[in-house]
This record gives C-alpha cells, sequence and structure tokens, in this order.
C-alpha cells in the first residue's frame, strides 16, 4: 500500500513540475512580440464579435446569451478582453539578473 501512495505522490509531483514549467513557458510567449500580437488579435476580436453576437436571437435564447444579458456580460467580456490586451508581464521583485563583465 505504501508503494502504491508513494507511486501516486511521485506522479503527482511530476504533473506539477510541468503544469509550472508549462505555465512559465505560456507567459514568456504572452509577453512575447508574438504573443503581444496574438493577444491583440484575440482582445480585438472579442470587443468586437460579443456586441454583435449579442443582438442575435438565437444567441440571447442559449443559457449563456441570456446570462450575459441580464448581467450585462457583455460588458464584462470587453472589459476582460481589454485586460487581456493590456496585460503585461511582470517579474518578480525578487530576482536580479546580475552579468559580470568580461575582460
Amino acid at each position: 500500500m505504501r508503494e502504491r501512495v508513494w507511486a501516486v505522490d511521485q506522479r503527482l509531483n511530476e504533473v506539477a513540475e510541468r503544469l509550472e514549467s508549462s505555465v512559465d513557458e505560456v507567459l514568456e510567449f504572452l509577453d512575447s512580440p508574438a504573443g503581444r500580437r496574438l493577444r491583440r488579435m484575440l482582445a480585438t476580436g472579442l470587443i468586437v464579435s460579443v456586441p454583435l453576437l449579442m443582438r442575435i436571437p438565437g444567441v440571447r435564447a442559449t443559457p449563456i446569451g441570456r446570462l450575459l444579458g441580464v448581467t450585462g456580460g457583455a460588458a464584462l467580456v470587453v472589459k476582460a478582453a481589454e485586460a487581456i490586451r493590456d496585460w503585461e508581464r511582470s517579474l518578480p521583485e525578487h530576482q536580479v539578473i546580475d552579468v559580470r563583465r568580461v575582460g
């Protein structure tokens, strides 16, 4: 029984490490020039499409459409899109990169 618990614990630790490195890689990409373009295009698409989609009667009849209509969700989606577009990564304050001069 202990061996199985140990094996599961090892697997969970491995998954956590991979997830952490994947999140870091995604954040690095989103902070790159290509990531900034992707965020800008995604945000523009959301800002333009959500108000237009909410005008379609078939969309308003769906549960998600009703929820967005009742809660003013279209405005919330636009605000979220603006936050995605304007996001900038900030490095942790404790991280110091020091490069020694050679020569």
